[in-house]
């Protein structure tokens, strides 16, 4: 039986700190603008992934973000209630462009599932595809030098 170790408000939001701080300096150097809170997204992931990061380091205090997020909306809210007289002058547009937008991502969001559903039922996208793979190219080398 395993147990897991339970880790404190502090260390957990030091682990998340340090992340914003590489992602920080991660946009700083990019040649293209982005968003520092996407690359922390993206770097916490990839953290998580390699077990760089394990999922108990900041599980508690990602629920509990999880659980203020109507509360964090209010500033962006609040920025669109000061920008009315845009929305009166281009709300139109606004309003086709985020339909659109959304449109094009759930498409390729869509199409990006299938593919790599496709490719996990071929057995090529996982571990257990690539070791084979591996080792079929192996036995067939050691096949070519025996001949």
């Amino acid at each position: 039986m395993e147990t897991k170790k339970i880790y404190s408000f502090l260390q957990q939001a030091f682990v998340f700190a340090l992340i914003m701080l590489l992602a920080n300096f991660i946009v700083g150097v990019l040649p293209f603008p982005m968003p520092a809170s996407v690359m922390g997204l993206i770097l916490l992931f990839i953290a998580l992934c390699l077990k760089i990061v394990k999922l108990e380091q900041v599980e508690a205090l990602g629920t509990s973000l999880t659980g203020l997020i109507s509360f964090l909306f209010v500033p962006s809210g609040i920025s669109v209630i000061n920008s009315l007289g845009i929305m009166g002058q281009y709300g139109l547009q606004i309003v086709l462009i985020i339909i659109i937008a959304t449109t094009i991502l759930l498409a390729i969001t869509g199409w990006t599932a299938t593919a790599l559903l496709n490719l996990k039922k071929k057995q090529i996208f996982s571990w257990n595809g690539l070791k084979r793979r591996l080792s079929v190219k192996k036995h067939s080398k050691k096949l070519e030098e025996v001949n």
